[in-house]
């Protein structure tokens, strides 16, 4: 298989997702890139709806609730000949050139634009692929494009419905699981995982990350748990991308041994295989990474819009607790601290699960549809 693999910065679960696919498919030999869609739309854009979502998405999340709120309850906005439509339309004609010139057989979208743009792309260059959507949230995104695509792989059996309802054919619905980094699939032992990463092992880790963007009222929750946190206990902040917020923890927190701040990490998984709890807002791929490690969480309501679907499902699942209320929220998680037993139950769930490697299912699945055809 040749494959193009379309996402987009706007939301870095989108392109971590991507290139977790794209993992498997370089591990396999087989040729794969990763491309930014609104580019063929123009770099412009690229850069402005990229900026603009991360401003809006750090500081103004309830614009950005408002607004997939919209587009869930007005389908209009987004179906042919709408604005949104037309708007993506525009690069619809030099991306089906693109993927004619570099013969690519397989293009697999991580962003709900994508599927927009290659459904169109597909019709005016008269395209003969493989067209797959890939979800990276627990629900369907209102402007994926449900008609045209040959296959749409889920997160779980339990959403198939919410497609359907959406308008996709049953038959192609397949559920794979949200692809993670091949990392998150391997675990170290706790004990071992704490001492790699600084940790006590007799200690109960809190592991705490709202996001590459570091969003949501990560110092005000760190602030308040940290004062009356157990004594056995330790924290790790993962700022990311967001340097004002490490800055102002780190120059608080600098002289305390039981407070762990860091920026952008690298060793994301060794952190969660150390930690008991992880602190966290309902990202897709964020849970989709503690789901793999069985780690228990308490979630951030930071964001809502599609990130509502999310903590629903693993509130239901009893794996994860979540209340608007930032006190409520920050007594629970302390509550959690001090009661270990609670902690295992939560994980024991996690642990019955059945698990697969999504990324290894995607590629599976999609290179027997090219041999069937062949």
């Amino acid at each position: 298989m040749k494959v193009l693999i379309l996402s987009s910065s706007t939301g870095a679960g989108h392109d971590s997702c991507a290139n977790a696919i794209k993992e498997v498919f370089d591990k396999n030999n087989e040729t794969c890139k990763v491309e930014e869609v609104l580019k063929y739309i123009s770099n412009g854009v690229t850069m402005i709806m990229t900026k603009g979502h991360t401003f809006i998405y750090r500081y103004f999340p309830k614009v950005f609730k408002i607004g997939y709120e919209f587009l869930d309850n007005h389908s209009s906005a987004y179906k042919k000949g709408s604005l949104t439509n037309r708007f993506l339309s525009i690069g619809s004609k030099k991306l089906g050139e693109h993927i004619k010139s570099e013969n690519y057989d397989t293009v697999i979208c991580t962003h709900p634009f994508a599927t927009v743009m290659l459904a169109m792309a597909v019709e005016k260059c008269n395209l003969k692929i493989k067209t797959a959507f890939v979800a990276t949230d627990y629900t369907c995104a209102p402007t994926v494009d449900a008609e045209s695509l040959d296959v749409y792989f889920v997160p779980d059996n339990v959403i198939i419905d919410a497609f359907i309802e959406y308008g996709i054919k049953k038959e192609k619905i397949v559920t794979s699981g949200i692809p993670v980094r091949q990392m998150f699939y391997n675990s170290l032992p706790k004990s071992e995982a704490k001492s790699l990463v600084g940790i006590d092992c007799e200690h109960t880790h809190l592991l705490v990350m709202c996001g590459s963007m570091g969003c949501g009222p990560i110092k005000k929750m760190v602030d308040d748990i940290f004062v009356r946190m157990p004594e056995y206990a330790e924290i790790t902040v993962v700022c990311g991308t967001n340097t004002r917020l490490k800055n102002k923890l780190d120059k608080k927190y600098n002289s305390s041994k039981a407070i762990h701040i860091k920026g952008f990490v690298e060793n994301m998984s060794e952190l969660l295989d150390s930690a008991d709890l992880y602190l966290t807002k309902p990202g897709g791929l964020s849970v989709s990474e503690a789901r793999q490690k069985n780690l228990p969480m308490v979630f951030i309501n930071a964001v809502a819009g599609c990130e509502e679907y999310n903590r629903k499902h693993f509130v239901g699942m009893k794996t994860a607790v979540c209340t608007d209320d930032i006190g409520r929220l920050i007594e629970e998680c302390l509550s959690l601290l001090e009661n270990p037993e609670k902690i295992e139950q939560m994980r024991t769930i996690f642990v019955r699960e059945e698990k697969n490697n999504a990324s290894e299912s995607i590629r599976e699945y999609l290179l027997k549809q090219n041999d069937g055809e062949q």
